[in-house]
């Protein structure tokens, strides 16, 4: 079993919202994941980001935005997220996302650390 890493979508999302923690891994503008020696985003060049995994990038969105996201397992055998503030444990969200069922955790996760990113 591994950790799932962020897509590239994600990861230009992560930087433009402030990430810059070291990861070993980053990640190209052509989708290309490398290893790297433990860099931070601004060590990067330009064409080149950080590629946490996701419980990272979910992690450092709940300590520095306050914001939490939260994955739930649905009774017809799919995923849902929500994403909640901190301390306040209001609902927030894009209005005009649409209801998804995704298939895996990891994917759910995903389009939640996504959307979380939109709304900073």
């Amino acid at each position: 079993m591994t950790e799932e890493l962020v897509t590239l979508k994600t990861a230009k999302l992560l930087k433009e919202k402030g990430f810059n923690e070291f990861c070993k891994n980053i990640i190209n503008d052509n989708g290309m994941i490398m290893e790297t020696v433990y860099r931070t985003s601004n060590d990067l060049p330009k064409s080149f980001y950080s590629c946490p995994t996701q419980s990272i990038a979910q992690k450092w969105i709940r300590e520095t935005k306050k914001m939490h996201i939260e994955i739930s397992y649905m009774y017809e055998n799919y995923w849902v997220y929500d994403i909640l503030t901190i301390p306040n444990h209001d609902l927030i969200g894009l209005f005009n996302r649409p209801i998804i069922h995704y298939k895996t955790y990891e994917k759910a996760l995903e389009d939640g650390i996504r959307e979380a990113l939109m709304l900073i």
